[in-house]
């Protein structure tokens, strides 16, 4: 039920617009989820290694992404289709459990996300995003970390000169 993936970095594995059929795990590697406003890469979710990759919306919904996922750097998956994970939650139903603790998880990270990028100021996100995802400044280039902080490159530079 389970495939091995390997995609060369800046890979996109799915389009805006597609329906995801996938949940991957990340093994090694780097992603994002973004969107393109005036020729820019928006990052809205970064992933790292160990974690578990999807777009909440277009894989339990089976609608259209809203996003481009893009592996950052060369990249080691587990993927699991879509009708995969139906035959495991008919066939182990302590399956629901795990899946219900994930879409919890994922709707808290993304509450927490919009209550940090509307109530705190640019150089509190930025020591957030240092103190909880520190792997995010480590591998993403700094026009990524600054539009996902949603503030200009100058800004940015100048929260970070200040640290």
């Amino acid at each position: 039920m389970v495939e091995k993936e390997i995609h060369p970095r800046h890979t996109i594995i799915l389009n805006s617009g597609e329906i995801c059929n996938h949940i991957w795990f990340i093994i090694q590697g780097f992603a994002m989820i973004y969107i393109e406003k005036e020729d820019k890469k928006i990052p809205y979710q970064f992933w790292d290694e160990n974690e578990i990759m999807v777009p909440v919306n277009s894989f339990f919904k089976q609608l259209p992404a809203d996003g481009c996922i893009q592996v950052l750097e060369k990249s080691t998956l587990l993927a699991i289709s879509f009708s995969n994970i139906q035959k495991l939650t008919e066939a182990f139903p302590e399956f629901n459990i795990f899946m219900c603790n994930l879409l919890l998880n994922l709707q808290y990270s993304a509450e927490r996300r919009v209550f940090n990028l509307t109530s705190i100021d640019p150089g509190e996100r930025y020591a957030l995003l240092l103190k909880e995802s520190p792997f995010i400044v480590r591998k993403a280039p700094v026009e990524l970390i600054s539009a996902y902080l949603g503030v200009s490159r100058k800004t940015l530079n100048r929260i970070r000169a200040k640290k």
